[in-house]
Protein backbone atom coordinates (compact mmCIF):
# COMPACT_ATOMS: atom_id res chain seq x y z
CA UNK A 1 0.00 0.00 0.00
CA UNK A 2 2.87 2.33 1.29
CA UNK A 3 4.75 0.96 -2.07
CA UNK A 4 1.26 1.93 -4.13
CA UNK A 5 1.08 5.69 -2.61
CA UNK A 6 4.69 6.50 -3.06
CA UNK A 7 4.92 5.80 -6.50
CA UNK A 8 1.38 7.92 -7.19
CA UNK A 9 3.26 10.63 -5.02
CA UNK A 10 6.58 10.41 -6.74
CA UNK A 11 4.39 10.48 -10.33
CA UNK A 12 2.46 13.70 -9.07
CA UNK A 13 5.99 14.91 -7.88
CA UNK A 14 7.28 14.45 -11.85
CA UNK A 15 3.73 15.97 -13.21
CA UNK A 16 4.10 19.15 -11.31
CA UNK A 17 7.74 19.69 -12.08
CA UNK A 18 7.25 18.76 -15.50
CA UNK A 19 4.55 21.40 -15.96
CA UNK A 20 6.40 23.95 -13.74
CA UNK A 21 9.44 23.50 -16.60
CA UNK A 22 6.75 23.84 -19.33
CA UNK A 23 4.75 26.92 -18.11
CA UNK A 24 7.73 28.86 -17.21
CA UNK A 25 9.34 29.10 -20.77
CA UNK A 26 5.45 29.93 -22.10
CA UNK A 27 5.65 32.89 -19.21
CA UNK A 28 8.64 34.59 -19.87
CA UNK A 29 8.01 34.47 -23.02
CA UNK A 30 4.68 36.18 -22.95
CA UNK A 31 6.50 38.86 -20.35
CA UNK A 32 8.36 40.04 -23.02
CA UNK A 33 6.25 40.19 -26.35
CA UNK A 34 4.09 41.96 -24.10
CA UNK A 35 2.15 45.22 -25.62
CA UNK A 36 2.33 46.71 -22.30
CA UNK A 37 5.35 47.35 -19.60
CA UNK A 38 4.97 44.98 -16.72
CA UNK A 39 3.55 46.32 -13.73
CA UNK A 40 4.22 44.38 -10.43
CA UNK A 41 1.82 44.34 -7.23
CA UNK A 42 3.14 42.46 -4.04
CA UNK A 43 2.02 41.86 -0.88
CA UNK A 44 3.05 40.15 2.29
CA UNK A 45 1.25 37.71 4.34
CA UNK A 46 1.60 35.38 7.93
CA UNK A 47 0.22 32.20 8.36
CA UNK A 48 -2.22 32.02 11.65
CA UNK A 49 0.38 31.50 14.49
CA UNK A 50 3.48 33.67 12.70
CA UNK A 51 5.49 30.51 11.32
CA UNK A 52 5.25 31.14 7.61
CA UNK A 53 5.50 34.41 6.04
CA UNK A 54 5.02 34.88 2.29
CA UNK A 55 5.54 37.08 -0.41
CA UNK A 56 2.29 37.80 -3.24
CA UNK A 57 4.10 38.68 -6.65
CA UNK A 58 1.47 39.50 -9.61
CA UNK A 59 2.38 40.53 -12.94
CA UNK A 60 -0.09 42.96 -14.86
CA UNK A 61 0.34 43.53 -18.84
CA UNK A 62 -1.48 43.20 -21.69
CA UNK A 63 -0.47 40.01 -24.23
CA UNK A 64 0.02 39.55 -27.60
CA UNK A 65 -3.85 39.39 -28.29
CA UNK A 66 -4.56 42.70 -26.86
CA UNK A 67 -5.99 41.13 -23.46
CA UNK A 68 -5.40 42.14 -20.26
CA UNK A 69 -3.11 39.73 -17.94
CA UNK A 70 -2.68 39.34 -13.91
CA UNK A 71 -0.47 36.53 -13.67
CA UNK A 72 0.92 35.44 -9.84
CA UNK A 73 4.75 34.51 -10.95
CA UNK A 74 6.16 33.54 -7.52
CA UNK A 75 5.11 33.18 -4.15
CA UNK A 76 8.69 32.46 -1.99
CA UNK A 77 8.57 32.24 1.55
CA UNK A 78 10.25 35.17 3.45
CA UNK A 79 12.55 34.75 6.73
CA UNK A 80 13.70 36.99 8.63
CA UNK A 81 13.26 40.29 9.05
CA UNK A 82 10.49 41.55 6.31
CA UNK A 83 12.63 44.86 5.37
CA UNK A 84 12.23 46.57 2.71
CA UNK A 85 16.12 46.09 1.53
CA UNK A 86 14.72 41.72 1.89
CA UNK A 87 11.82 42.58 -0.14
CA UNK A 88 13.34 44.45 -2.81
CA UNK A 89 16.27 41.42 -3.11
CA UNK A 90 13.35 38.61 -3.61
CA UNK A 91 11.12 40.85 -6.28
CA UNK A 92 14.79 41.80 -7.98
CA UNK A 93 15.55 37.99 -7.82
CA UNK A 94 12.04 37.24 -9.18
CA UNK A 95 12.10 39.95 -12.17
CA UNK A 96 15.60 38.34 -13.09
CA UNK A 97 14.36 35.12 -13.00
CA UNK A 98 11.63 35.69 -15.20
CA UNK A 99 13.52 37.68 -17.87
CA UNK A 100 12.00 41.04 -16.91
CA UNK A 101 13.94 43.34 -19.05
CA UNK A 102 15.00 46.87 -16.66
CA UNK A 103 13.19 48.83 -19.95
CA UNK A 104 9.98 46.54 -19.59
CA UNK A 105 9.53 47.35 -15.83
CA UNK A 106 6.65 49.34 -15.68
CA UNK A 107 4.75 50.49 -12.33
CA UNK A 108 4.43 49.01 -8.71
CA UNK A 109 1.22 48.57 -6.77
CA UNK A 110 1.18 48.57 -2.95
CA UNK A 111 0.13 49.29 0.55
CA UNK A 112 1.22 51.54 2.22
CA UNK A 113 3.05 50.50 5.13
CA UNK A 114 6.62 52.44 4.79
CA UNK A 115 8.66 49.04 4.11
CA UNK A 116 7.31 48.65 0.62
CA UNK A 117 8.63 52.81 0.06
CA UNK A 118 11.72 51.37 1.08
CA UNK A 119 11.92 48.23 -1.45
CA UNK A 120 10.79 50.22 -4.01
CA UNK A 121 13.70 52.71 -3.36
CA UNK A 122 15.91 49.62 -3.42
CA UNK A 123 14.55 48.16 -6.78
CA UNK A 124 14.90 51.65 -8.51
CA UNK A 125 18.57 51.91 -7.77
CA UNK A 126 19.52 48.97 -9.10
CA UNK A 127 16.72 48.55 -11.95
CA UNK A 128 17.14 52.53 -13.12
CA UNK A 129 13.87 54.46 -12.63
CA UNK A 130 12.17 57.06 -10.62
CA UNK A 131 10.96 55.66 -7.06
CA UNK A 132 8.54 58.24 -6.25
CA UNK A 133 6.76 58.13 -10.09
CA UNK A 134 6.47 54.46 -10.51
CA UNK A 135 5.15 53.68 -6.62
CA UNK A 136 0.91 53.47 -6.62
CA UNK A 137 -0.43 52.92 -3.74
CA UNK A 138 -3.62 50.18 -3.40
CA UNK A 139 -6.58 51.94 -3.86
CA UNK A 140 -8.66 49.68 -1.74
CA UNK A 141 -6.21 49.85 1.00
CA UNK A 142 -6.96 53.59 1.34
CA UNK A 143 -10.42 53.14 1.22
CA UNK A 144 -9.45 50.88 4.13
CA UNK A 145 -7.69 53.72 6.01
CA UNK A 146 -10.99 56.11 5.31
CA UNK A 147 -13.41 53.64 6.40
CA UNK A 148 -11.22 53.15 9.30
CA UNK A 149 -11.48 57.12 10.00
CA UNK A 150 -15.45 56.87 9.48
CA UNK A 151 -16.05 54.82 12.05
CA UNK A 152 -13.67 55.77 14.69
CA UNK A 153 -11.12 58.63 13.90
CA UNK A 154 -9.66 60.91 15.67
CA UNK A 155 -8.59 63.84 13.97
CA UNK A 156 -8.66 67.20 15.61
CA UNK A 157 -8.84 68.90 12.02
CA UNK A 158 -11.89 67.46 11.57
CA UNK A 159 -13.66 69.47 14.80
CA UNK A 160 -15.02 72.71 14.42
CA UNK A 161 -14.78 73.99 17.90
CA UNK A 162 -11.73 76.78 18.79
CA UNK A 163 -11.49 76.44 22.25
CA UNK A 164 -8.66 73.82 22.87
CA UNK A 165 -11.03 73.03 26.30
CA UNK A 166 -14.04 72.09 24.08
CA UNK A 167 -11.29 69.90 21.75
CA UNK A 168 -10.47 68.36 24.61
CA UNK A 169 -13.66 67.25 25.92
CA UNK A 170 -14.47 66.51 22.27
CA UNK A 171 -11.32 63.84 21.76
CA UNK A 172 -12.63 62.35 25.48
CA UNK A 173 -16.56 62.13 24.15
CA UNK A 174 -15.27 60.33 20.66
CA UNK A 175 -13.13 57.89 22.75
CA UNK A 176 -15.97 56.93 24.80
CA UNK A 177 -18.31 56.83 21.74
CA UNK A 178 -15.83 54.25 20.45
CA UNK A 179 -16.53 52.06 23.46
CA UNK A 180 -20.09 52.99 24.91
CA UNK A 181 -21.91 54.58 22.18
CA UNK A 182 -24.21 53.09 19.89
CA UNK A 183 -21.83 51.39 17.40
CA UNK A 184 -19.78 49.85 20.48
CA UNK A 185 -22.97 48.51 21.88
CA UNK A 186 -23.92 46.67 18.95
CA UNK A 187 -20.42 45.38 18.64
CA UNK A 188 -20.29 44.35 22.07
CA UNK A 189 -23.38 42.48 22.14
CA UNK A 190 -22.42 40.85 18.57
CA UNK A 191 -18.81 39.78 20.24
CA UNK A 192 -20.98 37.98 22.79
CA UNK A 193 -22.82 35.64 20.58
CA UNK A 194 -19.76 33.40 20.50
CA UNK A 195 -20.76 30.41 22.58
CA UNK A 196 -22.93 27.22 21.43
CA UNK A 197 -25.22 28.23 24.48
CA UNK A 198 -25.32 31.90 23.35
CA UNK A 199 -26.05 30.96 19.87
CA UNK A 200 -28.98 28.74 20.53
CA UNK A 201 -30.62 31.71 22.78
CA UNK A 202 -29.75 33.88 19.76
CA UNK A 203 -31.39 31.79 16.85
CA UNK A 204 -34.54 30.81 20.08
CA UNK A 205 -34.82 34.59 19.86
CA UNK A 206 -34.80 34.85 16.07
CA UNK A 207 -37.81 32.56 15.89
CA UNK A 208 -39.63 34.68 18.23
CA UNK A 209 -38.96 37.46 16.51
CA UNK A 210 -40.39 35.68 13.20
CA UNK A 211 -43.38 34.82 15.14
CA UNK A 212 -44.46 38.04 16.31
CA UNK A 213 -44.07 39.45 12.88
CA UNK A 214 -46.03 36.54 10.97
CA UNK A 215 -48.17 35.22 13.91
CA UNK A 216 -49.47 32.57 11.09
CA UNK A 217 -46.29 31.49 9.76
CA UNK A 218 -44.65 28.43 11.19
CA UNK A 219 -41.03 27.83 12.66
CA UNK A 220 -39.57 26.08 9.60
CA UNK A 221 -40.33 29.40 7.32
CA UNK A 222 -37.64 30.94 9.84
CA UNK A 223 -34.19 31.09 7.82
CA UNK A 224 -31.60 31.12 10.95
CA UNK A 225 -29.05 33.45 10.31
CA UNK A 226 -25.83 34.66 12.07
CA UNK A 227 -24.13 37.42 13.35
CA UNK A 228 -21.36 39.20 11.64
CA UNK A 229 -18.75 39.41 13.13
CA UNK A 230 -16.35 42.68 11.85
CA UNK A 231 -12.42 42.23 12.05
CA UNK A 232 -10.84 45.33 13.34
CA UNK A 233 -8.78 46.43 10.60
CA UNK A 234 -11.31 46.11 7.55
CA UNK A 235 -13.77 48.60 7.60
CA UNK A 236 -15.99 46.57 5.15
CA UNK A 237 -16.36 43.89 8.00
CA UNK A 238 -18.26 45.77 9.61
CA UNK A 239 -20.46 47.11 6.97
CA UNK A 240 -21.47 43.80 6.41
CA UNK A 241 -21.65 43.46 10.54
CA UNK A 242 -24.34 46.48 10.53
CA UNK A 243 -26.34 45.41 7.44
CA UNK A 244 -26.69 41.98 8.81
CA UNK A 245 -27.87 43.26 12.26
CA UNK A 246 -30.04 45.49 10.75
CA UNK A 247 -31.80 42.93 9.18
CA UNK A 248 -31.62 41.10 12.47
CA UNK A 249 -32.64 44.23 14.80
CA UNK A 250 -35.79 42.85 16.42
CA UNK A 251 -33.85 39.46 17.40
CA UNK A 252 -30.99 41.24 18.57
CA UNK A 253 -33.01 43.62 20.56
CA UNK A 254 -34.95 40.71 22.20
CA UNK A 255 -31.30 38.94 22.79
CA UNK A 256 -30.46 42.28 24.32
CA UNK A 257 -33.49 42.77 26.58
CA UNK A 258 -33.42 38.73 27.87
CA UNK A 259 -29.75 39.36 29.05
CA UNK A 260 -30.57 42.98 30.69
CA UNK A 261 -33.34 41.85 32.36
CA UNK A 262 -31.66 38.89 34.04
CA UNK A 263 -28.75 40.79 34.89
CA UNK A 264 -31.31 43.56 36.36
CA UNK A 265 -32.89 40.90 39.01
CA UNK A 266 -29.05 38.87 39.70
CA UNK A 267 -28.37 42.73 40.69
CA UNK A 268 -31.36 43.02 42.27
CA UNK A 269 -31.10 39.94 44.85
CA UNK A 270 -27.43 40.71 45.23
CA UNK A 271 -27.95 44.54 46.60
CA UNK A 272 -30.77 43.30 48.42
CA UNK A 273 -28.18 40.82 50.30
CA UNK A 274 -25.23 42.96 50.38
CA UNK A 275 -23.33 41.21 47.91
CA UNK A 276 -21.28 42.44 45.22
CA UNK A 277 -22.81 42.77 41.88
CA UNK A 278 -21.74 40.36 39.41
CA UNK A 279 -19.37 40.88 36.79
CA UNK A 280 -21.05 41.72 33.63
CA UNK A 281 -20.04 43.33 30.18
CA UNK A 282 -21.11 47.35 30.30
CA UNK A 283 -24.06 47.02 27.95
CA UNK A 284 -26.09 44.44 29.99
CA UNK A 285 -26.38 47.15 32.40
CA UNK A 286 -27.69 49.57 29.57
CA UNK A 287 -31.21 50.16 28.01
CA UNK A 288 -29.41 48.12 25.15
CA UNK A 289 -30.35 49.94 21.52
CA UNK A 290 -33.37 51.74 21.37
CA UNK A 291 -35.40 53.54 17.99
CA UNK A 292 -32.89 56.52 17.89
CA UNK A 293 -29.91 53.99 18.34
CA UNK A 294 -30.67 52.08 15.45
CA UNK A 295 -31.19 54.87 13.54
CA UNK A 296 -27.86 55.90 13.96
CA UNK A 297 -26.71 52.36 13.05
CA UNK A 298 -28.73 53.17 9.76
CA UNK A 299 -27.02 56.61 9.41
CA UNK A 300 -23.62 54.67 9.19
CA UNK A 301 -24.16 52.04 7.14
CA UNK A 302 -25.78 54.85 4.52
CA UNK A 303 -22.30 56.61 5.22
CA UNK A 304 -20.85 53.74 4.45
CA UNK A 305 -22.42 52.91 1.44
CA UNK A 306 -20.36 55.15 -1.17
CA UNK A 307 -16.68 53.44 0.32
CA UNK A 308 -18.24 50.09 -0.57
CA UNK A 309 -19.05 51.21 -3.91
CA UNK A 310 -15.49 52.51 -4.77
CA UNK A 311 -13.97 49.27 -3.11
CA UNK A 312 -16.09 47.33 -5.88
CA UNK A 313 -15.12 49.57 -8.82
CA UNK A 314 -11.55 49.61 -7.35
CA UNK A 315 -11.15 45.80 -6.75
CA UNK A 316 -13.05 44.19 -9.87
CA UNK A 317 -10.87 43.74 -13.13
CA UNK A 318 -12.20 41.88 -15.97
CA UNK A 319 -10.40 40.47 -19.18
CA UNK A 320 -11.85 44.53 -20.54
CA UNK A 321 -10.14 46.46 -17.91
CA UNK A 322 -13.47 48.35 -17.89
CA UNK A 323 -13.06 48.38 -13.60
CA UNK A 324 -10.32 48.16 -11.62
CA UNK A 325 -7.60 50.04 -13.54
CA UNK A 326 -6.12 53.49 -11.99
CA UNK A 327 -8.16 55.15 -14.57
CA UNK A 328 -10.53 55.07 -12.13
CA UNK A 329 -8.70 55.91 -9.26
CA UNK A 330 -9.21 60.00 -9.82
CA UNK A 331 -13.36 59.40 -10.44
CA UNK A 332 -13.41 56.97 -7.62
CA UNK A 333 -11.64 60.21 -5.32
CA UNK A 334 -13.92 62.77 -6.56
CA UNK A 335 -17.32 60.66 -6.87
CA UNK A 336 -16.28 59.91 -2.70
CA UNK A 337 -15.44 63.72 -1.79
CA UNK A 338 -18.69 64.94 -3.32
CA UNK A 339 -20.53 62.17 -1.10
CA UNK A 340 -18.98 63.50 1.83
CA UNK A 341 -18.89 67.31 1.42
CA UNK A 342 -22.38 67.10 0.63
CA UNK A 343 -23.02 64.56 3.81
CA UNK A 344 -21.36 67.22 6.06
CA UNK A 345 -23.15 70.09 4.39
CA UNK A 346 -26.69 68.33 5.55
CA UNK A 347 -25.03 68.64 9.07
CA UNK A 348 -23.92 72.18 9.09
CA UNK A 349 -27.60 73.38 9.68
CA UNK A 350 -28.14 71.21 13.54
CA UNK A 351 -27.87 72.78 16.82
CA UNK A 352 -26.56 69.94 18.32
CA UNK A 353 -26.90 72.02 22.18
CA UNK A 354 -30.51 72.58 21.34
CA UNK A 355 -31.95 70.62 23.83
CA UNK A 356 -31.37 67.45 26.18
CA UNK A 357 -32.84 65.37 22.60
CA UNK A 358 -30.95 66.69 20.19
CA UNK A 359 -28.06 64.62 18.45
CA UNK A 360 -24.73 63.89 19.18
CA UNK A 361 -22.14 65.14 16.61
CA UNK A 362 -20.15 61.72 16.35
CA UNK A 363 -21.09 61.51 12.85
CA UNK A 364 -20.03 65.01 11.24
CA UNK A 365 -16.79 64.74 13.45
CA UNK A 366 -16.11 60.98 11.75
CA UNK A 367 -17.60 62.31 8.49
CA UNK A 368 -14.63 65.26 8.40
CA UNK A 369 -12.21 63.17 9.53
CA UNK A 370 -12.99 60.61 6.56
CA UNK A 371 -12.57 63.65 4.31
CA UNK A 372 -9.40 64.95 5.57
CA UNK A 373 -7.95 61.70 5.10
CA UNK A 374 -9.71 61.33 1.62
CA UNK A 375 -8.15 64.83 0.75
CA UNK A 376 -4.82 63.80 1.99
CA UNK A 377 -4.58 60.61 -0.19
CA UNK A 378 -5.70 62.31 -3.15
CA UNK A 379 -2.66 64.64 -2.61
CA UNK A 380 -0.55 61.88 -3.05
CA UNK A 381 -1.66 60.82 -6.51
CA UNK A 382 0.39 63.93 -7.56
CA UNK A 383 3.69 61.94 -6.81
CA UNK A 384 2.80 60.27 -10.01
CA UNK A 385 2.03 61.09 -13.58
CA UNK A 386 0.69 57.77 -14.14
CA UNK A 387 -2.76 58.01 -12.58
CA UNK A 388 -3.48 61.21 -14.02
CA UNK A 389 -1.95 60.10 -17.57
CA UNK A 390 -4.57 57.21 -17.20
CA UNK A 391 -7.12 59.03 -16.52
CA UNK A 392 -7.01 61.59 -19.51
CA UNK A 393 -6.28 58.83 -22.05
CA UNK A 394 -9.13 56.66 -21.18
CA UNK A 395 -11.70 57.43 -23.74
CA UNK A 396 -14.46 58.29 -21.74
CA UNK A 397 -13.02 59.97 -19.09
CA UNK A 398 -10.16 62.41 -21.73
CA UNK A 399 -12.04 65.41 -20.64
CA UNK A 400 -13.02 64.98 -17.13
CA UNK A 401 -10.35 66.41 -15.16
CA UNK A 402 -10.94 69.86 -17.35
CA UNK A 403 -14.10 69.55 -15.62
CA UNK A 404 -13.84 68.44 -12.39
CA UNK A 405 -11.17 70.82 -12.16
CA UNK A 406 -12.25 74.00 -14.23
CA UNK A 407 -11.89 76.14 -10.83
CA UNK A 408 -8.47 74.85 -9.83
CA UNK A 409 -6.22 75.65 -13.03
CA UNK A 410 -3.26 75.20 -10.83
CA UNK A 411 -4.02 71.57 -10.26
CA UNK A 412 -4.75 71.12 -13.78
CA UNK A 413 -1.27 73.16 -14.89
CA UNK A 414 0.95 71.14 -12.71
CA UNK A 415 -0.73 67.41 -13.70
CA UNK A 416 -0.52 68.75 -17.27
CA UNK A 417 3.21 69.32 -17.08
CA UNK A 418 3.34 65.86 -15.35
CA UNK A 419 2.01 64.44 -18.10
CA UNK A 420 3.99 65.99 -20.97
CA UNK A 421 7.08 65.22 -18.91
CA UNK A 422 5.73 61.33 -19.07
CA UNK A 423 4.54 61.84 -23.01
CA UNK A 424 7.93 63.25 -23.89
CA UNK A 425 8.99 59.38 -23.11
CA UNK A 426 7.19 57.97 -26.03
CA UNK A 427 6.63 60.91 -28.60
CA UNK A 428 7.79 60.63 -31.93
CA UNK A 429 5.87 61.15 -34.83
CA UNK A 430 4.30 59.20 -37.12
CA UNK A 431 0.08 58.07 -38.29
CA UNK A 432 -1.75 55.50 -39.99
CA UNK A 433 -5.73 54.71 -40.44
CA UNK A 434 -7.56 53.66 -37.70
CA UNK A 435 -9.91 50.87 -37.27
CA UNK A 436 -13.55 50.70 -35.13
CA UNK A 437 -14.92 48.24 -32.83
CA UNK A 438 -18.83 47.44 -32.30
CA UNK A 439 -20.64 48.39 -28.72
CA UNK A 440 -21.48 46.54 -26.14
CA UNK A 441 -24.43 46.43 -23.44
CA UNK A 442 -24.80 49.72 -21.56
CA UNK A 443 -24.01 49.48 -17.58
CA UNK A 444 -24.43 52.10 -14.46
CA UNK A 445 -24.23 52.38 -11.33
CA UNK A 446 -23.63 55.32 -8.79
CA UNK A 447 -20.14 56.18 -9.45
CA UNK A 448 -21.27 56.56 -13.18
CA UNK A 449 -24.60 58.56 -12.52
CA UNK A 450 -21.53 61.43 -10.86
CA UNK A 451 -19.02 60.94 -13.79
CA UNK A 452 -21.91 61.23 -16.45
CA UNK A 453 -23.24 64.28 -14.98
CA UNK A 454 -19.56 66.19 -15.73
CA UNK A 455 -19.13 65.00 -19.17
CA UNK A 456 -20.78 66.32 -21.96
CA UNK A 457 -19.61 65.78 -25.11
CA UNK A 458 -19.20 68.76 -27.71
CA UNK A 459 -18.47 69.52 -30.85
CA UNK A 460 -15.30 68.30 -32.32
CA UNK A 461 -12.43 70.69 -33.37
CA UNK A 462 -10.93 70.21 -36.46
CA UNK A 463 -7.00 69.00 -36.32
CA UNK A 464 -4.20 69.94 -37.95
CA UNK A 465 -0.81 68.72 -39.13
CA UNK A 466 0.91 70.75 -36.36
CA UNK A 467 -0.71 68.93 -33.86
CA UNK A 468 1.71 66.11 -31.64
CA UNK A 469 -0.68 62.02 -31.60
CA UNK A 470 -2.05 63.56 -28.09
CA UNK A 471 -3.37 66.88 -28.89
CA UNK A 472 -4.83 65.21 -32.10
CA UNK A 473 -6.26 62.53 -30.04
CA UNK A 474 -7.65 64.99 -27.64
CA UNK A 475 -9.12 67.55 -30.28
CA UNK A 476 -10.31 65.23 -33.23
CA UNK A 477 -11.81 61.62 -31.75
CA UNK A 478 -14.68 61.95 -29.97
CA UNK A 479 -15.63 61.08 -26.46
CA UNK A 480 -16.42 57.03 -26.11
CA UNK A 481 -20.24 56.85 -24.59
CA UNK A 482 -21.65 55.35 -21.56
CA UNK A 483 -22.04 51.72 -21.93
CA UNK A 484 -19.88 51.40 -25.21
CA UNK A 485 -17.41 49.23 -26.03
CA UNK A 486 -14.64 51.55 -26.15
CA UNK A 487 -15.82 53.40 -23.09
CA UNK A 488 -15.72 49.53 -21.34
CA UNK A 489 -12.49 48.07 -22.73
CA UNK A 490 -9.97 50.99 -22.81
CA UNK A 491 -7.11 48.87 -23.70
CA UNK A 492 -8.70 47.26 -26.73
CA UNK A 493 -9.66 50.74 -27.97
CA UNK A 494 -5.74 51.64 -27.77
CA UNK A 495 -4.68 48.35 -29.45
CA UNK A 496 -6.99 49.35 -32.27
CA UNK A 497 -5.47 52.97 -32.49
CA UNK A 498 -1.99 51.67 -32.30
CA UNK A 499 -1.40 52.48 -36.76
CA UNK A 500 -3.02 55.89 -36.15
CA UNK A 501 -1.63 57.01 -32.68
CA UNK A 502 1.53 54.29 -32.39
CA UNK A 503 3.37 56.21 -29.77
CA UNK A 504 0.27 57.59 -27.73
CA UNK A 505 -1.19 54.06 -27.79
CA UNK A 506 2.07 52.68 -26.23
CA UNK A 507 1.72 55.20 -23.17
CA UNK A 508 -2.28 54.58 -23.29
CA UNK A 509 -1.93 50.62 -23.50
CA UNK A 510 1.02 50.84 -20.35
CA UNK A 511 -0.72 53.32 -17.90
CA UNK A 512 -4.75 51.77 -18.52
CA UNK A 513 -2.84 48.08 -18.20
CA UNK A 514 -2.01 49.39 -14.34
CA UNK A 515 -4.14 47.99 -11.40
CA UNK A 516 -5.82 50.28 -8.84
CA UNK A 517 -5.14 47.57 -6.15
CA UNK A 518 -2.83 44.86 -4.72
CA UNK A 519 -5.79 42.73 -4.59
CA UNK A 520 -4.64 39.93 -6.38
CA UNK A 521 -2.09 38.89 -4.44
CA UNK A 522 -5.10 38.95 -1.39
CA UNK A 523 -6.50 36.68 -3.79
CA UNK A 524 -3.33 34.11 -3.61
CA UNK A 525 -2.75 34.72 -0.30
CA UNK A 526 -6.35 33.30 0.43
CA UNK A 527 -6.08 30.39 -1.97
CA UNK A 528 -2.75 29.79 -0.30
CA UNK A 529 -4.66 29.52 3.64
CA UNK A 530 -7.04 27.20 1.37
CA UNK A 531 -4.25 24.83 0.72
CA UNK A 532 -3.07 24.96 4.21
CA UNK A 533 -5.40 23.10 5.76
CA UNK A 534 -3.85 21.22 9.30
CA UNK A 535 -2.95 17.91 7.23
CA UNK A 536 -0.63 19.80 4.33
CA UNK A 537 1.05 21.96 6.67
CA UNK A 538 3.86 19.49 7.10
CA UNK A 539 4.42 20.54 2.96
CA UNK A 540 7.51 22.58 2.92
CA UNK A 541 6.95 26.63 2.09
CA UNK A 542 8.50 25.99 -1.57
CA UNK A 543 6.42 23.35 -2.63
CA UNK A 544 3.34 24.98 -1.25
CA UNK A 545 3.90 27.70 -3.69
CA UNK A 546 4.54 26.17 -6.35
CA UNK A 547 1.40 23.78 -6.23
CA UNK A 548 -0.48 27.64 -6.18
CA UNK A 549 1.78 29.09 -8.86
CA UNK A 550 1.02 26.14 -11.11
CA UNK A 551 -2.66 26.62 -10.63
CA UNK A 552 -2.24 29.63 -11.16
CA UNK A 553 -0.68 29.34 -14.38
CA UNK A 554 -2.77 26.35 -15.66
CA UNK A 555 -5.64 28.99 -15.32
CA UNK A 556 -4.61 31.63 -17.57
CA UNK A 557 -3.37 29.22 -20.16
CA UNK A 558 0.33 28.80 -19.54
CA UNK A 559 -0.24 24.93 -18.54
CA UNK A 560 0.71 22.07 -19.91
CA UNK A 561 -2.54 20.66 -21.80
CA UNK A 562 -2.46 17.35 -20.41
CA UNK A 563 -1.51 18.09 -17.06
CA UNK A 564 -4.65 21.05 -17.14
CA UNK A 565 -7.10 18.51 -17.58
CA UNK A 566 -6.31 17.90 -14.04
CA UNK A 567 -5.95 20.80 -12.79
CA UNK A 568 -4.16 20.42 -9.94
CA UNK A 569 -6.77 18.78 -7.67
CA UNK A 570 -6.79 18.23 -3.98
CA UNK A 571 -7.10 14.69 -4.60
CA UNK A 572 -3.70 14.82 -6.39
CA UNK A 573 -2.00 16.91 -3.56
CA UNK A 574 -4.01 14.65 -0.78
CA UNK A 575 -1.72 11.50 -2.42
CA UNK A 576 1.25 13.64 -1.96
CA UNK A 577 0.39 14.67 1.43
CA UNK A 578 -0.74 11.25 2.65
CA UNK A 579 2.67 9.98 1.40
CA UNK A 580 4.48 12.49 2.77
CA UNK A 581 3.05 12.09 6.38
CA UNK A 582 3.09 8.02 6.28
CA UNK A 583 6.85 9.09 5.48
CA UNK A 584 7.34 11.54 8.75
CA UNK A 585 5.43 9.30 10.72
CA UNK A 586 7.58 6.34 10.30
CA UNK A 587 10.65 8.53 10.38
CA UNK A 588 9.46 9.29 14.41
CA UNK A 589 8.86 6.24 15.20
CA UNK A 590 11.98 5.04 13.77
CA UNK A 591 13.86 7.54 16.13
CA UNK A 592 11.84 6.74 18.86
CA UNK A 593 13.56 4.76 21.66
CA UNK A 594 11.50 1.36 21.93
Amino acid sequence: MEAAGGVAALRLIARWATSRSTSKPRIVQALSQSLSKIHISFDGWTTKGGKRGYLGIIAHFVNTHGKLVDLPIALPQLMGAHSGESLADVIYKTLLEFGVASTKIGWFITDNASNNDTAIQSLARRVGFDAVECRLRCGPHTINLVGQMLLWGKDNKAYDNALSAELVNEDKFMEEWRHEGTLGVLLQIIAYIKTPQQVELFNRCQLEAHRDLHPDAIDDDCKLREVVKPVVTRWNSFYSAFERAISLQAAINLYAAHHITHLQDSDAIAQARGNKLADAPNWMRSNGLTAADWGVVTEYLAALKPLKAATKRSEGRGASGAYGAIAEVIPVFEYLLKEYEDRVATYEAVDYKAHNEAPEDHLEINLRAARTKLCEYYSKLDDSPAYYAATILHPRYKKLCDVLWADKPAWLYSNNQAFLQLWAQYNTPRATPTTTIPTAAHRSNEIDDVINSYINPEHLPTTNSEMDEYQRWKQGEPIAADGSHDANNPVEYWVALRDQYPNLSRLAIDVLSIPASSCDCERMFSELGDLLEPRRRKLGPQLLAAMLCIRRWQRAGFGDDDFCRGKLSDEYIDTYTNYLIGKLVAKDNKNTPS
